[in-house]
């Protein structure tokens, strides 16, 4: 999914506009979440709905985790990658840390909105790769989950 920049800034203006602390749109390509905080921070998930790939992509994918026995965990766009909600703050995540779906497992910030990274499986997070403060890019590596 071709992240919808226009749309979550439309989103975080009508927002703040409202006085509202959470809005949520749907489409065929996926779901766009944009919540304000209790300290007024902004952040926006997106979630591109998934489509069924070919099966033999699926059947290299599936025998690449069997070798490997971890999920690659990507950024979704270019941004900079921060482990914590806040300075000083503890992280969401560590190696050694059991995940399930909807932990949030680090923060892409971009264009001054700050992205959550939620999880999608249950498992273990067995390395960080990207560093607090680090620029990421599209597709990047930033984490390894044992299943």
């Amino acid at each position: 999914m071709k992240i919808p920049w226009t749309q979550i800034e439309e989103l975080t203006k009508y927002l703040k506009e409202k006085g509202l602390t959470e809005i949520a749109i749907e489409t065929t390509e996926g779901k766009i979440t944009v919540k304000k905080d209790v300290q007024g921070m902004v952040t926006s998930q997106v979630s591109p709905q998934i489509v069924e790939e070919p099966k033999t992509k699926v059947k290299e994918t599936q025998q690449e985790s069997k070798k490997s026995g971890h999920l690659e965990i990507t950024s979704p766009m270019v941004g900079t990658f921060y482990g914590a909600p806040s300075p000083g703050a503890e992280p969401f995540v560590q190696a050694g840390s059991k995940v399930k779906p909807g932990d949030v497992l680090c923060i892409i910030e971009a264009m001054k909105i700050m992205n959550e990274l939620p999880c999608e499986v249950n498992g273990t997070v067995v390395e960080i790769l990207a560093k607090d403060g680090q620029i990421v890019e599209y597709g990047q590596v930033i984490m390894r989950i044992e299943q």
